[in-house]
């Protein structure tokens, strides 16, 4: 039986048995169909693994008995040498020559230190036959890997799934897993969430036409993704991706088969992994709370524990409070929160833990030296830029302490910025977050806004734009306001483009009549806007 013609000669090339090979000419002959594998030696053509007929690819063949020409018998083949056959160097202009008037596929060059003639190239070029040349191989053992590969599939995928048992069996963690994986099928693997993002191994772009929300394997151009189960086994708690530049039918089907012999190993490595997380979770939590409690009259023993897990009480520190309203984004809390201290650190704000309150998550810095008041202004932008790029269905919330010292000072700034994260959240405004240092000002702004003075203005000073027709520009005027009368925020949080918000600013300056760039104006603006939204 003959091998499929679905393998192409470019499919070999991303096989893991031809790791290493390079295509020296012949590139426009790269997606001929390869229908088996031979041997090619100087008088003639020796069987692959099942091939069979003994005619040599030199034009014409040999005569039989009755004085016919015997066919070649290697069309489709791709064929095998050595580097006695092309010693020395212009040998290999008779065997390019010889190959492509049999109809081979492509001629394969099992090589030790010989180089080809630049002859010998120009001519596969100009044949349109590919020329592979493949260092340190021995011909005989590729001829027989190579046979199994193209005429025997289910006997490769086999080899493949006994291998990746042999050796994900003794790993324990999913680095080794995943490295190991990776070296028995020649792909980069990953180990990612629904959106993409790593937990181990590179980002992948997830296409549209991918439903990560079913927990089934899937496929798209490019990519192949198997579900990594939860212990409840009724949705995916992330995703193995394979990347792939390309393959062939038969080897997609064995990489497929290869994640779903992968995933049990994975899913007992994250298993262990959460659950350990879970119980440090549970420890952090505890070991918190006595440093609320306590202040600054800790024990001993809870100032080794903190010590422990790299919280230096001694030092000063600025609380953080963040909550998600969006249920979705709570049960998967580990990728958001992940996300959002990702993001902090590419905004050089690196934060010491993430605790879970009850309430919501308290994260800190800490640094030996007092903060400049220059830094707590980097700690609220940062935090308002890396809240607007999240997604805004998450409801994150966010609130802000004080720079304190010492344990007691850690407690202070986490209730500050538990207290601003309530503020916070009463607006209708985002991003949602707050600081300690304007909770008396927010709280007098508050207190304007509801009252009917305020609302009298409002109820006149925008009702241009408050009919339908315009209830974009009003949206995007309290946007731009509580931006800052930045733009690019502006556009990150309503998901438009900063042209757009260009374009809009100028509409809301014709129709209300005003100068945005007068603070007095804006601020004014801003209450009203408010007040609208305080008596929604």
């Amino acid at each position: 039986m003959r091998g499929s013609a679905r393998i192409r000669v470019a499919d070999l090339l991303t096989d893991p048995l031809l790791d290493g090979a390079v295509t020296l000419a012949g590139h426009g002959g790269l997606e001929r169909p390869v229908t088996d594998v031979s041997r090619y030696t100087a008088t003639g053509r020796e069987p692959g693994a099942a091939g069979q007929g003994t005619a040599g690819p030199a034009a014409g063949g040999e005569a039989d008995a009755a004085g016919e020409p015997e066919p070649p018998g290697v069309e489709g083949h791709l064929l095998v040498c050595d580097d006695t056959q092309v010693t020395p160097p212009h040998r290999l202009d008779a065997l390019v020559r010889g190959a492509q008037e049999a109809g081979a596929a492509a001629l394969l060059v099992a090589a030790g230190r010989t180089r080809p003639l630049l002859s010998g190239m120009r001519l596969a070029d100009r044949l349109g036959i590919p020329l592979l040349w493949l260092e340190r191989a021995e011909p005989a053992t590729l001829l027989f890997e190579l046979g199994v590969r193209i005429r025997a599939h289910e006997l490769t995928r086999a080899r493949t799934v006994l291998a990746l048992v042999r050796q994900l069996t003794a790993k324990k963690t999913g680095r080794d897993i995943l490295a190991a994986a990776e070296r028995i099928l020649a792909v980069p693997l990953s180990l990612v969430t629904s959106d993409g993002t790593p937990i181990l191994g590179e980002p992948v772009t997830v296409p549209p036409g991918l439903r990560l929300d079913l927990p089934v394997p899937q496929s798209a151009a490019h990519l192949l993704v198997h579900p990594v189960h939860d212990q409840e086994g009724n949705r995916a708690a992330a995703w193995l991706a394979i990347t792939l530049e390309r393959a062939d039918a038969d080897r997609t089907e064995t990489l497929g088969v290869a994640l779903a012999v992968a995933e049990p190993f994975v899913r007992s490595w994250l298993t262990g992994q959460r659950a350990r997380a879970g119980r440090d979770a549970v420890f952090q939590t505890g070991l918190l709370a006595e440093i609320m409690a306590a202040r600054d009259t800790v024990s001993r023993d809870v100032v080794e524990n903190a010590l422990s897990l790299g919280w230096r009480l001694q030092d000063w520190h600025a609380g953080i409070h963040l909550t998600m309203e969006n249920s979705r984004a709570r049960e998967d809390r580990d990728s958001v929160l992940g996300q959002h201290r990702d993001g902090l650190a590419r905004h050089g704000v690196h934060t010491v833990a993430v605790v879970d309150r009850g309430d919501g998550w308290a994260l800190w810095t800490s640094g030996e030296l007092e903060p400049r008041p220059e830094e707590a202004r980097q700690l609220l932008r940062a935090l308002r830029v890396v809240i607007t790029g999240l997604p805004r269905s998450w409801g994150l919330v966010a609130g802000i302490g004080r720079a304190r010292l010492g344990p007691g000072g850690l407690a202070e700034t986490l209730t500050e910025a538990r207290d601003a994260a309530s503020l916070a959240r009463s607006h209708a405004f985002r991003p949602a977050v707050e600081h300690a240092d304007e909770l008396g000002v927010a709280r007098l702004l508050a207190t304007w806004q509801r009252s009917e003075v305020t609302r009298a203005f409002a109820e006149t000073a925008l009702a241009p734009l408050r009919d339908r027709e315009h209830a974009h520009l009003l949206d995007t005027l309290r946007t731009f306001l509580e931006s800052g009368g930045s733009a690019v925020a502006t556009a990150q949080t309503l998901g438009v483009h900063r042209n757009t918000v260009g374009a809009r600013v100028r509409q809301i300056r014709e129709r209300l009549g005003v100068d945005l760039d007068d603070p007095s104006q804006r601020l004014a603006l801003q209450m009203a806007c408010r007040a609208l939204d305080a008596h929604s």
